[in-house]
Order: structure tokens, then sequence, then C-alpha cells
């Protein structure tokens, strides 16, 4: 597959809307030569946008005598971007964090730098999430590394559980039975949900289908095939509009989980429980302190007694630009801060997941203990550069309102197949 082709090919992306300058013949200029410094691109609200990313320069400049090290943290808006433009261009950032669901997008344009033969001398590499892992490849190749990962957890106010005469449900048939038990405790409470879910919210709907043997899309011969229209699939979304609509308030059917806050529902007790994220508890408690202590957590149940639902990880992987004159220090930079050591400082105080579940230290708090449980049954988004299409567009969020709104499950996962298969092979040759 040729390379500066690829590159060229990014320039049709329509939503990401990608303007490169280096297209053509041997494709992006080489930095001339190293200026001792490493430039390093890291995310807002990551490991790199925290005083803890100091430690990772001190150590990696103790080794490197004379290096000093640029972190420049960048918004996410845009940044898919603003990433494949730098790396096609002559003085790309030496190191780059994206995101993981942005990740295929830059190992297919041909910008950053080949680890496959290192990939053993990173720490953990051979328990590394499989939903940062996986975006990190590329045609059998390694293009980058896990930075840190995330997932979703139940979130139960303990004392609307007891009072209820319940405990955390082994089954998500279970968990709908006690949605009525609650909702009927709090009958008097306006606009109370027994699990409050937006309708958006499809980072709690896939799993619904993961459960039921379904998948996004298979690649076979090079080329994307979404399939929310296989049988197993159907049956998720089935299975979930039907745990949204019995959980949650109807006036949740079509928004997110920022409008209206659910953080801020659950802390004035207008639900008992919310899918979160591991920083959310902290939030609801800053929102009301007399929550402290009340916040119990648990893995979504499954739906046979015992088991939970796969989960999507998402997170940040971060590589190394093809053009980087540093490419063996930038290397040991991302040993450090993908490291056991870090990655271990980095759960206890920034609340993130270690890209190995082996990582994860004693003492975190118990959302993140449970988080890391829970990811060891994760199913990874298809490994499509189209994937950060969708995700531009929000295309999977509006699907799963218009389920949980009621739309026909065949004819709206037809219409899904199209869109979606259109855009995990846009980019083919």
């Amino acid at each position: 597959m040729n390379r500066a082709r690829i590159r060229c090919a990014l320039t049709a992306l329509p939503v990401l809307a990608i303007t490169l300058t280096a297209c053509g013949g041997g494709g992006g200029a080489q930095k001339a030569a190293s200026d001792h410094r490493l430039t390093v691109w890291m995310m807002t609200g990551g490991p790199g946008d925290s005083p803890l990313v100091k430690d990772v320069d001190a150590q990696f400049e103790k080794a490197h005598p004379g290096m000093k090290v640029d972190v420049q943290i960048q918004q996410w808006d845009g940044v898919a971007t603003k990433i494949t433009t730098a790396l096609a261009g002559g003085n790309p950032p030496d190191i780059v964090e994206m995101g993981n669901t942005q990740t295929p997008l830059q190992t297919y344009s041909g910008g950053l730098a080949d680890l496959t033969a290192d990939k053993a001398s990173f720490a953990g590499s051979d328990s590394w999430l499989t939903g940062l892992s996986g975006p990190s490849q590329f045609g059998g190749k390694l293009y980058a590394v896990p930075l840190y990962g995330g997932t979703k957890v139940v979130m139960y106010n303990k004392k609307m559980f007891a009072d209820a005469g319940i405990t955390p449900p082994k089954s998500v048939a279970d968990l709908q039975k006690d949605c009525a038990t609650l909702a009927a405790a709090h009958r008097g409470t306006a606009n109370f949900s027994g699990f409050y879910l937006p309708g958006q919210y499809w980072f709690n709907g896939m799993p619904f289908l993961f459960a039921k043997g379904g998948t996004v899309a298979r690649q076979q011969g090079g080329t994307w095939k979404a399939e929310m229209g296989s049988a197993a699939n159907r049956a998720g979304l089935t299975a979930w509009k039907s745990f949204q609509n019995a959980c949650s308030t109807p006036s949740s059917v079509g928004v997110n989980t920022d409008s209206p806050d659910q953080d801020q529902l659950f802390a004035d007790g207008k639900a008992a429980m919310e899918y979160v994220k591991a920083w959310e508890p902290a939030a609801v408690v800053e929102k009301n302190p007399g929550m402290k202590g009340n916040i119990g957590f648990f893995a979504m149940p499954g739906y046979t007694a015992g088991s939970t639902m796969p989960v999507i990880v998402s997170g940040s992987t971060i590589g190394i630009a093809a053009a980087s004159p540093d490419k063996k220090a930038a290397e040991d930079w991302l040993r450090v801060i993908t490291g056991k050591s870090f990655q271990q400082k980095m759960a206890r105080e920034l609340n993130l997941l270690p890209i190995s579940p082996d990582f994860t230290p004693a003492g975190v708090p118990e959302q993140l203990t449970v988080a890391s449980e829970a990811s060891k049954n994760s199913r990874a988004l298809p490994n499509s550069p189209g994937e950060a299409t969708l995700e531009t567009e929000r295309y999977n969020e509006q699907f799963f309102s218009k389920i949980a709104g009621g739309a026909d499950i065949a004819s709206s996962s037809a219409a899904y197949d199209k869109h979606a298969t259109d855009a995990f092979n846009s980019l083919s040759n």
C-alpha cells in the first residue's frame, strides 16, 4: 500500500475537512537535524495537562543530559485535523497524543513512526487494554502505544438502595426490576429515574449489543462492512431500548450526559443510578457534599446472572512522528510515561485507568478498581480511520437516541450500515 497516496487520500475525508501540504512523491519532509528538544503535544484533561508530567520530563532529562522536553497542551476540538496536518508537514512535533477513536486515522496516514520492533520494550505490552492497543496498529504493525484508559461503571446511591431493600444486581434483568422498585419508592419526586440514562449515551448502548454477540463492523479483504443490522445487534438494540425506556425518564430520550448534567441530577436525588466515568463521583460530591460516603459502584451486569456487559475502553494513545530526528529519545520518553511506576501514580492521583489491568495499584478509589476489573471484558470499536468521521458527526449518539425514541430498529440499522460502511471505507484505495 502506497503511504504517500494514503496521505493524499486523507484530503478527501469529508467531515474532518483535512488539508495537507506534504502529499505526493516521497511524502513529508524530514527535520534537518535534532534541536536537542522533544516537542510533545498532549491533550487537555490527560496526564500531560497535570503537574505529574514534570516527573516524566525529569526522569527523561536525567537519562538524556542536554535534551529538554516541551509539552504543549492541545484542545480536543479539531485536533484530528491539526495532528494529521502537522505530521504530514516538515516540522512536526516529535510526540503526539491522540484519542483512541482518532488513532486509526493517524496510523493509516503514514505520519507515525513504526514501533513494531520495539513493542516488547514497553512495560505491560502483552496485556494492554484492547480498546487502546487495537487502534494503535495498522497493517499488522504498531504505530502508537496506549497512554491511559477509561471506562464506565454504574454509580448508585447507597441510601436509596438500602431504603428500597435492594443490593447491586446480578443481571440486567434484575437491574431493570430494581429500577421499578426505586421509581415506586420515589414516586413523589418529579422526573425521578431509577437509572438515569440519556438516549444519546451510546457507550452504554453498545455493550448491550456486544453481550448478544454483536459487533459494529468486520473487515474482509481490506473492505469494511458495518453489521448493525445483524440479528445479534438487533436483539441488543431491542434490549437496550427496553432498559432505557423502563429505567430513565421520557425526557432523557433525546439528550446527552451534559444537558442536563447527569451528575447534578444524581447529586439532587433525581436518580438512584448512572453510568459514569471515574471522575464523576467527585463532581457529585462537589455539587452536594452530603453525598460523600453515600456512593457505591458496580460493573454493568450482563444478561446472565454473575456476568458483566463488555465495556468500551476509551482513552488516549501516544505516538512518535515519522519525521522526528529524535525517535530513539522519544521512545525513551514514551517508556517512562507508559511505565508501571508512572501509570500507578497517574491512577492514584488522576483517577485515570492504567493501560494494563496489571498496573492498577491498591488504594485507588473504588470506581477505578471496579472499572479496572470491568475492562478485562472489553470490546474494541472498528480499527478504521472512518471511526473518527462517525465521532465527529456524533452519528452513534444520534442513532441510539432514535432507537430509544422508538424508531424502527430494522430500517434504522440498515441506514446505519450504509452510512457507517461508507465512512469506514472512505479512505480505501
